[in-house]
């Protein structure tokens, strides 16, 4: 039956008042007869729909009274709900919802509630946090590794994670290894010192962390095995010994000089001519840190061969020796050179002529004045000279100036 359908109880009133005038009924105001039952129901019927759509309108505004709208959100996402409830439980109920054991729910589940109550259910998520190697759990309402850290009065940015900071946390629950940062100093050899936040608890640890690996000369400040703490200051130091090549010289040997019978006495050629060599001489060279500090001879090969100059020296003559005199016998380039030694020096090789007429002082066979002796690349004085390089010289003068230098040049003829 409808709450909105009439009942007996509701139209008893109206057959009462039909009975009571059912004489009134039957005469009208003009004496004429009516039929009864028409007249009689008329007015109950129209007075019991009435009473129902009065029972109905009371019924209907009681339920819309009882009806309330509330926002209930969940973990900060928030939704309207429309209920008859009365409680904050009822309200959740009424959403398909329940707060755990764990879960923060504001007011709380036997709050009353009105049209218009906020509602928030923040649900507990377990977490399982590791720091440092000590493990324990905490519930915790937080969304996020971040919020979670800060719930539990920790900065995550001191921390490094095995999960990401804004990583959500399911409803589930999650796992999270937090190892504490620690900031330190690093310098490797010649480059900068860097400044690092590293979870990293021992020197050897942070090395392999940073993918550093030691030469077998390396060493470290402190120690590999020296815990890591705030202000921890590492030094590298590279020591590296490796060969070097480098190419030395090699002296040139003394000149060897070998009699030549085929050369004019007192004339020397040089036949082979002289250099000096070269040495590849492998050094295991130390450095530290770019530096050299060390250099130690390791091997020596010869890779180039040094040379001595080959110098012949003339024994080849045709002078005769009469006392102090000397005769060449040697008609060279035309000239009469015992001649021109006759009226020179009449032969002797140690003739000096101190005043003459004009000029310097003259000396040997082919009275050589000093500046002349020297330009003809003789060296002292020509009466210390032997007859055959006096004669050698004479015979360079006279390429290069002809019989000129002579007085007695006449006699050369």
């Amino acid at each position: 039956m409808s709450l909105y359908e009439p009942t007996t109880r509701d139209v008893l009133p109206a057959d009462r008042t039909s009975a009571a005038g059912n004489s009134d009924a039957t005469a009208g105001v003009d004496g004429a007869a009516t039929p009864g039952p028409r007249r009689r129901w008329r007015r109950p019927l129209i007075a019991g729909a009435a009473a129902v759509v009065l029972v109905g309108a009371a019924v209907g505004g009681t339920l819309v009274a009882q009806t309330k709208s509330v926002s209930i959100t969940v973990d900060g996402q928030a939704q309207q709900v429309s209920t008859r409830s009365g409680s904050v439980e009822g309200a959740l109920a009424a959403a398909g919802l329940t707060a755990g054991e764990h879960d923060v729910l504001v007011p709380a589940a036997d709050a009353s509630i009105t049209d218009g109550t906020n509602i928030s259910l923040n649900r507990g998520r377990l977490l399982t946090l590791t720091v440092d190697g000590q493990t324990r759990q905490v519930w915790t309402t937080a969304l996020t590794v971040d919020d979670a850290m800060a719930q539990l009065g920790e900065n995550s940015s001191d921390f490094a994670l095995s999960a990401d900071r804004g990583r959500s946390i399911p409803l589930d629950g999650f796992a999270v290894d937090a190892a504490t940062l620690h900031t330190t100093s690093l310098t490797d050899g010649t480059g900068p010192a860097i400044t690092l936040a590293t979870p990293a608890t021992t020197v050897a640890a942070l090395l392999t962390e940073q993918g550093i690996t030691l030469g077998a000369q390396d060493t470290v400040t402190p120690a590999l095995d020296t815990t890591v703490a705030d202000g921890t200051a590492v030094t590298i130091t590279r020591t590296v010994v490796a060969d070097v090549v480098a190419d030395e010289p090699i002296a040139q040997p003394a000149d060897v000089t070998t009699e030549d019978p085929n050369l004019d006495r007192g004339t020397t050629a040089v036949t082979v001519q002289g250099a000096p060599g070269t040495s590849a001489v492998t050094y295991a060279v130390t450095t530290v840190n770019g530096t050299e500090t060390a250099r130690t001879e390791v091997g020596r090969t010869t890779s180039v061969e040094p040379i001595a100059t080959q110098v012949s020296v003339g024994t080849k003559t045709t002078l005769t020796r009469v006392g102090n005199q000397v005769f060449f016998n040697d008609t060279e380039f035309g000239v009469n050179w015992d001649g021109l030694a006759f009226c020179e020096s009449t032969h002797n090789p140690k003739a000096i002529n101190a005043y003459p007429s004009r000029g310097l002082p003259t000396y040997g066979l082919f009275q050589f004045d000093l500046p002349t002796w020297q330009s003809v690349g003789g060296s002292g004085n020509p009466i210390d000279a032997t007859p055959e390089e006096q004669i050698m010289r004479a015979k360079l003068l006279f390429q290069s100036r002809g019989l000129e230098p002579w007085a007695c040049r006449a006699a050369a003829k």
